[in-house]
């Protein structure tokens, strides 16, 4: 049997997509904790765990789709994003009227109380809160860049825009939290401190994420 630990994704997909069960485990090795933390704010654990179990399936199911123009990991997460605008849809009264670029997610209760727990300092909870206003696309957008740390070319392949348009979604959707921020917090010293450090905030609360991951 092959050693695919080396091999890069392509490889991997491309033998993959020759039935080879060892590329198959090894593609989902590497990207199964990103893709499972991309739902897990979003549905909570258990379905996090169902919808992460859907992408992987639909790589199963049509490995020839992935025509090379963008990498794997951006291929993922293009499946994750429609993954999880179907599911909410299919949860939602009025499914057909969603539009992921204009509505937000409404995130169960439980979700947002346990997501807020895991959050350490003021500034924190401010974030977790005031994303939860923005539009589900604003979300993601924020989410992939800063806690998965992609470059807008990388977020362009994710969305399926031109570069130029996805540089200026990212910088609406970071002026559209600091508005949310704004609304939640009287402060403008705490919105400011919000804003100037949400790289370090949001890795913080990713990083709890993952830790509730590891404890699962």
């Amino acid at each position: 049997m092959p050693d695919f630990g080396q091999a890069d994704d392509s490889t991997l997909l491309t033998a993959w997509k020759s039935g080879d069960a060892g590329a198959s485990g090894e593609l989902v090795r590497r990207h199964y904790r990103s893709i499972y933390l991309f739902f897990f704010s979003k549905v909570g654990p258990d379905t996090a765990q169902d919808l992460t179990q859907t992408v992987f399936e639909r790589v199963l199911e049509k490995p020839h789709d992935f025509r090379g123009d963008a990498t794997v990991r951006t291929y993922l997460f293009g499946i994750a994003r429609w993954t999880l605008v179907h599911h909410h849809r299919k949860h939602r009264a009025l499914a057909e009227t969603f539009d992921p670029s204009l509505d937000p997610l409404e995130i169960p209760e439980d979700v947002l109380s346990m997501t807020s727990a895991l959050a350490a300092r003021r500034e924190e909870v401010l974030f977790v809160h005031a994303m939860r206003d923005l539009a589900l696309d604003d979300q993601l957008v924020l989410e992939l860049k800063y806690y998965d740390g992609m470059t807008v070319r990388e977020l362009a392949a994710v969305f399926e825009t031109p570069r130029a348009t996805m540089a200026d979604r990212v910088a609406r959707a970071r002026s559209r939290l600091a508005e949310s921020v704004g609304r939640l917090e009287g402060s403008a010293k705490i919105v400011e401190s919000t804003m100037a450090g949400l790289d370090e905030h949001m890795k913080a609360v990713r990083a709890q994420f993952a830790a509730r991951l590891k404890s699962r």
